[in-house]
């Protein structure tokens, strides 16, 4: 998918907030690039100044997650990489320093995905308008240098990630991804559309740890879905001889056992 203009700029009539909507830090997590470029066919901003970016236009292209670098770990204030994603994250960082909010659409890689919201508290209101049923935190902590993260060191600045269900079915999880941008300009009140914001109950789930993989005989007990509850004692997975033991009231996301060395394996939340 060739992307000419990676960052367009839409400005309304009257003064107003500025907010940002990024889609494709990880360039095979289409939904959001597909509603991005959906929307921005006939979306009028009344007020304010939104940013629309796709953020790596290269990996989006090559349908590849990333050219040579987790993009959402680039978002450091003292970031002096040179690979392709430390620059754009340069670029992308004086940006996200003139915005009052963020909007940042993801996918995962695990089948049957459940959608969520990834935000700290300050951001817990808008995250309730958005039609999931999972809001999780303490991602700032475990995970450095995303998106969100950057934002959340700006005062008063409202930043949060959307997992807009599995990355196999773009297509169809468009449709959430972009219900959710429309969910936030209205939030904002940068447009005259109205969409329905969610009214049913959320869960919590803070995250507590990443587990990374450190050898090549990884593998899960079963086949873990996003947000499946763990028993306290029951085995997680193995790592070779290491068995990863469950704890009291916790959960688990992201369950990959395709990863690499050294990268993360699976994610334990804590349920509130």
């Amino acid at each position: 998918m060739l992307i000419k203009n990676t960052i367009i700029k839409k400005i309304g009539g009257k003064p107003g907030k500025t907010v940002a909507v990024f889609c494709g830090v990880h360039g095979n997590e289409k939904a959001g690039v597909y509603a991005v470029t959906n929307v921005l066919k006939n979306v009028k901003i009344k007020k304010g100044v939104v940013y629309f970016v796709y953020a790596n236009p290269e990996a989006i292209k090559r349908n590849i997650r990333m050219i040579k670098k987790n993009l959402n770990r680039c978002f450091l204030k003292d970031n002096k990489g040179k690979t392709p994603e430390d620059k754009r994250a340069r670029k992308l960082m004086k940006i996200l320093d003139k915005c009052d909010g963020l909007l940042d659409l993801h996918a995962s890689n695990v089948e049957k995905a459940t959608p969520f919201v990834i935000c700290e508290k300050q951001s817990y209101a808008l995250a309730k308008i958005f039609d999931v049923g999972i809001v999780s935190s303490g991602w700032d902590r475990i995970e450095p240098g995303a998106t969100d993260g950057y934002m959340n060191k700006k005062k008063g600045a409202l930043s949060l990630g959307i997992e807009c269900g599995y990355a196999g079915e773009s297509e169809k999880n468009m449709q959430l991804a972009k219900k959710s941008i429309f969910q936030f300009l209205q939030f904002f009140g940068l447009m005259d559309k109205r969409v329905d914001f969610n009214k049913r109950e959320q869960k919590n789930i803070n995250v507590t740890k990443a587990i990374k993989k450190n050898t090549d005989n990884f593998y899960f007990t079963k086949k873990w879905k996003d947000f499946d509850l763990l028993k306290k004692g029951e085995i997680i997975a193995y790592d070779s001889r290491k068995k990863h033991i469950a704890g009291k009231n916790e959960c688990i996301i992201f369950a990959n056992a395709s990863k690499k060395k050294g990268q993360e394996a699976f994610i334990i939340g804590k349920v509130k």
